[in-house]
């Protein structure tokens, strides 16, 4: 048997270092087809499209007409562009009024937009809970740590208390933000940040960037997300991704068409990457027009339906139990309800239960018949420790029920435990 080299003994360590901590990783492959018993209460594919069979067919449909339906071959500057990516983008662009650039992931397209576009002598302000995109964008960009920073998460007095310690003279500020945060499910208070940031930088010297991953296709009309509803000159850039609400895969950026050429031109993840495959191109088409159609509306609607449910089930049992061992995040995220500049919407498809042992709990729900998975440090903050339920439009009330009756039993044995 060969000796074991060096890297790996390095590694290995690193690893049990992982483990100790109950920080550990690995690949969980679970069956969740029409014939298994389990349900899954982890998936981002909130509007159920990856299983929708008039979906399908109409994307079978698109691909049996076309003559090309794997690999684009190329990146889009060499043979890769095609008519079909041209076609996409024009819809995407006049779907959401913006010029748009397709990428082959929203990872791809913050680290694109955030390591080129912040100029030298420019300022990054950015919510706390950023996605990580964002910070790996940021380290490769020529803006230096000191003028990149933080505010307190959601917090339009932490972001007024930054500005106000800025020197801010002729610069670009940039303000990063998402309008979902994907841990707490808690929607950015976009108006009075916005308002705050007027009141500090100039609107010829902002530039906000709102990350709508958590939002595409799931809010707004015809899925436009919750940036829609703002005046147009509010936000600069929107990242919208496919691979959650849209069921798909790859993300666009909507931007000026300055900043469009700028990234086409030095944004090295778009110039050496592989253009996204036409099979892509064609089930995002076919997405699109059903967004965009009566039956977007019924899936965003019987999502609603099914975070009431959980949110109507899950009540009484938190209200019975130790916050200590089972809570929702302080303070609990509620929806926009009348803000100014902004449509009611609905609560997030999202709910983090914070406890101590989310993988105790995780495992007893997957016996009981429910993936809904733990997420740890470093993914959230020590102390933030909690499994999240991610719901999906076209799950019974029935089973909703029997999930929190689940997570019920689970919390009568811990006070069993206790009481011992």
């Amino acid at each position: 048997m060969a000796s074991r080299s060096k890297l790996d003994e390095r590694l290995s360590a690193l690893l049990s270092t992982r483990k100790n901590k109950g920080r550990f990783r690995s690949l969980k492959e679970y069956d969740t087809s029409s014939a298994s018993h389990l349900t899954d209460f982890s998936s981002n594919d909130y509007l159920s499209l990856t299983t929708d069979p008039g979906l399908r067919e109409s994307y079978l449909s698109r691909l049996s007409n076309s003559e090309n339906v794997l690999g684009s071959t190329g990146s889009r500057l060499l043979s890769g562009g095609t008519c079909a990516h041209a076609s996409l983008e024009s819809r995407l662009g006049e779907h959401f009024s913006s010029s748009a650039l397709l990428f082959n992931s929203g990872w791809d397209a913050n680290v694109s937009l955030f390591s080129n576009v912040p100029q030298p002598g420019d300022i990054v302000v950015y919510d706390e809970l950023i996605h990580a995109s964002v910070h790996d964008g940021m380290r490769a960009s020529r803006v230096p740590p000191a003028s990149r920073r933080k505010f307190a998460h959601n917090d339009p007095a932490s972001l007024a208390a930054l500005l106000q310690s800025l020197n801010i003279k002729g610069e670009t500020v940039f303000l990063a933000l998402e309008s979902l945060y994907s841990m707490d499910g808690d929607f950015a208070p976009l108006p009075a940040l916005l308002d705050v940031f007027d009141a500090h930088v100039p609107r010829h010297q902002q530039c906000v960037v709102v990350d709508e991953a958590h939002t595409t296709g799931t809010y707004g009309p015809g899925g436009r997300g919750i940036v829609h509803s703002l005046s147009e000159d509010r936000v600069t850039i929107r990242l919208m991704t496919f691979g959650k609400g849209v069921g798909a895969s790859g993300a666009v950026l909507l931007c000026s068409e300055t900043v469009r050429s700028f990234l086409i031109n030095f944004a090295r993840p778009f110039i050496f990457s592989t253009a996204m495959p036409l099979s892509s191109v064609l089930a995002l088409e076919a997405v699109w027009s059903f967004l965009a159609s009566p039956g977007g509306d019924e899936k965003r609607a019987d999502l609603a339906r099914v975070i009431a449910s959980l949110h109507a089930h899950l009540a009484p049992l938190l209200a019975r139990t130790s916050p200590a061992l089972l809570r929702l995040p302080d303070p609990t995220p509620v929806p926009f309800s009348g803000a100014v500049g902004l449509e009611p919407s609905p609560p997030a498809p999202i709910v983090g239960l914070l406890t101590p042992t989310p993988h105790a709990l995780s495992a007893f729900l997957l016996e009981r018949g429910f993936i809904v998975r733990p997420v740890v440090p470093p993914t959230v903050p020590a102390g933030g420790e909690r499994v999240r339920i991610c719901l999906r439009a076209g799950v019974s009330e029935a089973r909703v029920a029997e999930l929190v009756g689940a997570i019920g039993e689970w919390v009568e044995r811990q006070h069993e435990k206790a009481r011992l």
